[in-house]
């Protein structure tokens, strides 16, 4: 018989993965991968140009993940990528013409659906969402990271 603690994980961890299959389901059904989604999201977000490391940091994504996504996002016409000033290394990654459309097309209609879910939350509940959450998250990093070091 689980423990409540387990059961409570488990269900945690179900609405997580519940939550990342919306996305993930979106993304397919718009024809993009889920590393595209959230680099044409933080394009879209931020109004303005990335650098390639920060949307790497950003997301959690490996940096060949992100540059395989930039190649063909660029391929496609709907970014381009230009050396950051002051390091070549760096690209800077911006929406052309094309990709403005499509994240019009895509994103503004997705964080259209999340603003809606979240102001169906009271405020005390969004807020606490987000203080729960942020909180769980640094303690399991932390929690993971002492076991990482024990092996």
């Amino acid at each position: 018989m689980k423990t409540l603690i387990a059961a409570q994980l488990a269900a945690f961890n179900q609405l997580y993965k519940e939550m990342d299959d919306i996305y993930h389901s979106y993304a397919k059904e718009q024809g993009i991968s889920d590393t595209i989604l959230w680099i044409l999201y933080s394009l879209y977000e931020n109004n303005s140009s990335y650098i390639q490391k920060e949307l790497c940091s950003e997301w959690h994504y490996p940096p060949q993940t992100v540059n395989s996504a930039l190649k063909s996002l660029e391929r496609q016409g709907i970014i381009s990528l230009t050396a950051a000033p002051g390091n070549k290394k760096n690209k800077l990654v911006s929406l052309t013409e094309d990709g403005l459309t499509l994240t019009q097309k895509i994103i503004a209609r997705l964080t259209a659906a999340e603003q809606d879910s979240f102001l169906c939350m009271t405020p005390d509940e969004r807020t606490d969402l987000l203080s729960l959450t942020k909180k769980y998250t640094e303690l399991l990093r932390r929690h993971v990271r002492r076991i990482s070091d024990d092996t």
